[in-house]
């Protein structure tokens, strides 16, 4: 019975976590995935080169991702859904990974045991990553924990490997973490108190280091071929605003924990200060404590990550660092170091005198439990409030050939092409890469149906004579349980739309008199600007595509 329920807790998160991505994920690109269509275009072509893995995405070389993205995309005509799943499974074997040092420690097996690698699940596939988790292109962070994880592993192991295999692995992990992500190249630096701890003579141990040191910086070497970063960061400018930085760093390594300016900051520095007490307690006598060294290194890797991320983008200011979800999954690495040496740090001869740091230690454990649940329960509330801005994008995708190159779809908040990247040029061009090799089916020939017998909706009829205006009204389409996510708004005669509005606003006056909760949110409102009518054509007509006819139906009204 015990093995049961134990095995049910480590499951547990796993689980949520897919029910998670399986609702919320919608397969269309965002952002940086759409700087691959030209990769995959000359895949598809033959016209592809190395110098196409190997060019820099904004300061990182991400040779490894892009070869993986690549052939899930080829192998599923670019579904997103595959990189999504592919993450949960990096997340899965750096569990796997952390679960199997756990078991290096002389006293594993015990509920105080258990309890720290349940907490250490719950970290890996907390919810609060759920951008990393939405989003395709971000397997590289979990590549790059999995990658140091495991080299971590693998030196640290007493197997049947000799040290020489097991620097050559571990070697081979941190090379492909180097290439996921710049800050992978740290994991070299990281491991070298690993190397040090194999056995062997002192003078095989300065031969192992020497050999470790010259592929770091051959590594290093490779890395700064032909290396010329879009975007440079100023140190001095950074040195010239201290507390921006400090603010942003602690910000980081709190925000796993509270997503509130300030309070993120405080966080962070307790969380820092726990790891600085370890780093003193259990380094001092590190050879007595070698359960403690692989807990330490992931610890370590966490904090000069987070250090990195802070020198590429502290200028941004520590509300970036609180809002970008993405990059909990680096500070989540300092959290599992914190539980594991605090297990470790309980069962000292500290903790023998005194039996109270136990009982401690699992009420520090319930309380992050408790406050994981919080986050599981906002990340779920802000990706839901997010989910039918992504659904409208997806319905923006599909009928992109007939939607103009207008002012609002370029810059305006409300554009539904700007949910799927800020630069919609990337898109525009992402959208034909995929219609010519054939991956994505875009609207075309649709009928225009301007006096359609059934009700759609109604378009109010604007107030005039004003730069800008509020287009609103209610969309539904009849007889069909998928409501349209998004109106579009033409003018005059024209078969193509300079604006769109989401429908997403309470109607239950509306579901009253149609007597159908379908209709509970059938309003829609979008501010426009003249900027994008001409002055000749005053027209505005709303339009909703009905998908099982092909159909744009106009609403009435106007």
């Amino acid at each position: 019975m015990k093995k049961y329920i134990l095995f049910s807790l480590y499951l547990i998160p796993v689980v949520i976590l897919i029910g998670f991505v399986a609702h919320f994920s919608i397969n269309v690109p965002i952002d940086d995935e759409w700087r691959l269509a030209p990769l995959f275009e000359k895949i598809a072509q033959g016209n592809i080169t190395f110098n196409d893995f190997w060019a820099l995405h904004s300061n990182h070389r991400i040779v490894f991702p892009k070869i993986i993205i690549s052939l899930l995309a080829f192998a599923s005509r670019w579904n997103i859904n595959y990189p999504l799943c592919l993450s949960i499974g990096l997340a899965g074997l750096t569990f796997i990974a952390t679960y199997k040092l756990g078991s290096l420690q002389a006293k594993n097996g015990d509920n105080l045991w258990h309890l720290a690698n349940i907490l250490t699940c719950i970290l890996v596939f907390s919810l609060v990553q759920h951008e990393n988790w939405l989003w395709g292109f971000q397997l590289a962070w979990f590549l790059v924990n999995l990658c140091f994880v495991s080299a971590v592993n693998v030196l640290v192991s007493n197997n049947n490997f000799s040290p020489k295999i097991r620097i050559s692995l571990a070697a081979i992990f941190c090379f492909i973490a180097s290439f996921s992500l710049a800050q992978g190249l740290l994991s070299w630096l990281v491991a070298i108190p690993a190397v040090m701890a194999l056995e062997g003579k002192i003078v095989h141990k300065k031969i192992k280091l020497i050999v470790w040191m010259l592929l770091f910086v051959a590594t290093c070497a490779i890395y700064s071929i032909d290396y010329h970063p879009s975007r440079k960061t100023s140190i001095i400018s950074l040195l010239n605003k201290p507390l921006v930085v400090i603010d942003y760093f602690l910000s980081l390594l709190g925000s796993p924990i509270v997503r509130s300016p300030g309070v993120s900051a405080l966080v962070g520095l307790l969380i820092f200060a726990s790891f600085i007490f370890f780093v003193g307690h259990f380094g001092r006598k590190i050879t007595e404590n070698r359960d403690a060294l692989p807990w330490l290194l992931i610890g370590l890797f966490s904090v000069l990550s987070s250090l990195f991320i802070t020198v590429g983008r502290a200028e941004f200011g520590a509300i970036q660092a609180i809002e970008s979800s993405r990059y909990t999954t680096n500070s989540i690495l300092l959290l599992i170091a914190l539980v594991q040496l605090g297990q470790l740090f309980v069962r000292g001869k500290i903790a023998i005198i005194n039996r109270n740091y136990k009982f401690i230690y699992r009420g520090l454990a319930g309380l992050l439990i408790g406050i994981i649940i919080v986050n599981y329960q906002q990340a779920i509330a802000q990706t839901s409030s997010a989910l039918l801005y992504k659904q409208g994008a997806q319905n923006c995708l599909q009928l992109i050939n007939y939607l103009e190159p207008s002012d609002f779809f370029k810059n305006s908040p409300e554009s539904c092409l700007r949910v799927l990247s800020k630069k919609t040029w990337l898109v525009r061009e992402g959208a034909a890469i995929l219609d010519r090799i054939g991956w994505r089916k875009f609207a075309k020939n649709v009928e225009f149906i301007a006096n359609p017998e059934k009700v759609y909706g109604y378009l109010d009829k604007p107030p005039t004579g004003e730069k800008s205006f509020k287009a609103a009204g209610w969309a539904i389409l009849p007889e069909n349980l998928q409501q349209p996510n998004i109106v579009l708004l033409s003018v005059g005669n024209k078969q193509a739309f300079f604006a769109n509005a989401y429908v997403n606003l309470d109607s239950p006056d509306i579901a009253k008199i149609l007597q159908s909760q379908l209709y509970n949110n059938a309003r829609w409102a979008v501010d426009v600007s003249d900027r994008d009518l001409s002055i000749a054509q005053t027209e505005i007509k709303a339009w909703v595509y009905n998908p099982v006819d092909n159909q744009f139906v106009q609403l009435r009204g106007g």
